[in-house]
């Protein structure tokens, strides 16, 4: 059983619909705080005393006597290291507190750094700002393609059809009536393509396009009883149209008689998922 909406994106407009604007890069590094001594460094100590202990085993496999006189020695350097550290403990904190002092004068700056990094990231990543980065992207796609939707083609805005073709389909016009109280830009009704590749002549039950961008969103509506051979017909025009850059929304029969107020929703939800609203 289909799923209503249907929406086919392509890809590039996809794309598009995620990217951003580039934002500066971060260079400064944040700074490391120097870490405070202590009187005396035990893992240090311990260290030195288990080599010692390990070093004088060895030896006193060989030579005993040779291994006391380590030890002895090895202990006395211990302990002078160990007072060492002890006596130059107030010289050693002394230098850490001008280091610490320095730490916050750069700790300072950077902090100032990163709040005008932090500011120009915002101004970069404004929502006005990635809605023109996105629609300028959009521009530059659309002049690349080979198959536009020129004016002559799009048939009536919505808001003349009706004076000129009484016979319209009444659900789909009062639908299309109702999406243009809430869209920016124009539906149209009646517009007519013809796909020479394929042979075919289509005519979207609504067209909708943005004033200042040419994206067409073809707003088809598809019929419960639809023959499989329609069906077909509908994907190869449906790859077409993609492929050529049109973004195509699909709806139900009952949901554009019944739910007209959430299919506008379902339109403007797309329009402002690839930045168009």
């Amino acid at each position: 059983m289909r799923q209503f909406p249907i929406i086919l994106i392509p890809p590039e407009i996809q794309r598009i619909a995620q990217s951003k604007p580039a934002i500066p890069e971060f260079t400064t590094k944040i700074p490391q705080a120097p870490l405070p001594p202590s009187s005396i460094d035990v893992k240090k100590t311990l260290y030195l005393t288990g080599a010692l202990i390990l070093f004088v085993a060895v030896v006193a496999l060989m030579a005993k006597e040779l291994a006391i006189i380590i030890l002895l020695l090895g202990t006395v350097a211990i302990i002078v290291q160990v007072r060492y550290q002890f006596t130059t403990y107030k010289t050693r904190y002394q230098s850490y507190q001008e280091a610490f002092q320095r730490y916050l004068l750069v700790l300072e700056n950077y902090s100032r750094e990163d709040l005008k990094y932090q500011q120009e990231v915002a101004i970069a990543l404004a929502p006005e700002r990635v809605r023109g980065f996105r629609q300028q992207q959009l521009q530059k796609f659309w002049a690349s393609l080979t198959v536009k939707l020129a004016p002559s083609d799009r048939g009536l805005p919505i808001a003349e059809a009706a004076k000129i073709s009484p016979t319209l389909e009444e659900p789909i016009y009062q639908f299309g009536c109702q999406l243009q109280k809430a869209v920016t830009g124009i539906v149209y009704q009646g517009t007519k393509l013809h796909i020479s590749s394929l042979s075919l002549d289509l005519s979207p039950a609504l067209v909708y396009v943005e004033p200042n961008l040419p994206i067409p969103i073809a707003i088809e509506v598809v019929k419960d009883e639809q023959s499989s051979s329609k069906l077909t017909q509908d994907n190869l025009s449906d790859r077409f149209l993609n492929n050529a850059g049109w973004i195509i929304i699909k709806f139900s029969q009952a949901q554009i008689w019944r739910l007209p107020e959430t299919c506008c929703e379902e339109v403007i939800k797309l329009l402002e998922k690839i930045g168009l609203q």
